[in-house]
């Protein structure tokens, strides 16, 4: 069994790590660099485009090819990403499912709960986050970890060809905020909603040692690797497959509750649930942090935007444009927390040249 490192971060690896062999190392480079290529193209060259065409840029800029590359490119390295991750994951399938009859003939130190009743809203089964194939909710049998291994395997190709580092952490980000603003607050028990493949979750193992730590996420596949993830790294988490707007946990059950780039991937009406139930789950005087895509931020310039706006049309993020126009803090004053004890920050990236947007509030 992996031991638990005080760094865990994008260069993590544990016992359900696929294993690259040469051709997909290959592959993945070749990604690599085109996605760090079209970024690059983007910041300068269609910037520049943009810029010249001013009021008219938007319908303008649809029409030029310098656009229509662009964006051909940046939908093919996409799908090329998936397909050399697939396959490797596919290769590798033996050996893993061999790694996780061997981690579960192990005592746990966590737990995984799923609930094969559990009714899938039909946003989060009709979307292909990012183009994942099969989605978040890919789950074809009982012993399925597949959605999960190419979750993680994804996020840290597709993370790294937009310009961060191997040493980045949403989740470390999240702890060291708290620990620089909250500096005396210490949770005994915190909540991590849509917590995916577990990798942000893991991080608030190691940066609250104390803490009795839980992961909720609709899809059993996501979780079902989460928790094999979790075991082989000695971490003890508690997964459990519900909504992040009705979790069925206890009111008042946690001092701390999280979310990691879960708020632009619902519709308005589950960000305005998921507000109403870390108001519910949360103790007087707990702690609600979610960390986002800096879509808020002001002064974002018109083509940061624009390209945001790409996402929705061309990267399977049907929700991110009704985040960017949402307030988060009167969606958290709604569910009935105090306006003076909500805020919103910009958090630096621990590996990387971006921001992160976190918003939160505290219950009185």
């Amino acid at each position: 069994m992996t031991q638990p490192n005080t760094e865990l971060n994008r260069s993590t690896v544990h016992d359900m790590s696929p294993i690259p062999n040469s051709r997909d190392r290959g592959r993945q480079a070749f990604i690599f660099h085109t996605k760090r290529h079209l970024g690059q193209f983007a910041r300068s060259k269609l910037q520049e485009a943009y810029e010249r065409e001013a009021a008219d840029a938007l319908p303008v800029m649809r029409s030029q090819s310098i656009f229509a590359a662009w964006s051909a490119l940046n939908i093919g390295s996409q799908q090329q990403m998936w397909r050399a991750l697939g396959d490797m994951v596919f290769r590798e399938q033996s050996r893993m499912e061999d790694q996780a009859k061997a981690i579960l003939s192990q005592p746990s130190v966590g737990s995984l709960a799923l609930d094969q009743q559990l009714q899938l809203p039909q946003y989060f089964t009709q979307t292909a986050y990012h183009g994942q194939p099969g989605g978040y909710c890919l789950s074809s049998h009982d012993n399925d970890w597949f959605a999960g291994a190419l979750q993680e395997a994804g996020g840290t190709l597709y993370s790294r060809g937009a310009g961060t580092g191997t040493k980045d952490s949403k989740g470390q980000a999240v702890v060291r905020f708290i620990q620089e603003r909250h500096p005396q607050f210490t949770p005994e028990r915190l909540v991590d909603l849509g917590c995916g493949y577990g990798g942000q979750t893991s991080n608030y193992v190691v940066g609250f040692p104390r803490a009795e730590v839980h992961g909720v996420d609709l899809g059993a596949g996501l979780l079902r690797y989460a928790h094999l993830r979790a075991e082989s790294l000695g971490l003890a988490i508690h997964f459990k497959q519900a909504c992040a707007g009705d979790t069925g946990f206890p009111d008042e059950s946690f001092d701390l509750v999280v979310s990691n780039i879960l708020l632009h991937e619902v519709p308005r009406e589950m960000l305005d649930a998921v507000m109403c139930e870390s108001f519910r789950l949360l103790k007087p005087g707990g702690l609600v942090v979610h960390q986002d895509v800096p879509t808020q931020r002001p002064g974002t310039p018109a083509f940061q935007q624009w390209l945001s706006d790409w996402q929705v049309a061309h990267n399977d993020e049907p929700f991110w444009r009704s985040f960017s126009v949402t307030s988060v803090p009167d969606a958290l004053v709604s569910a009935g927390f105090s306006r003076e004890t909500v805020f919103e920050a910009y958090q630096p990236q621990v590996d990387g040249p971006l921001v992160w947007y976190l918003v939160g509030a505290r219950k009185s």
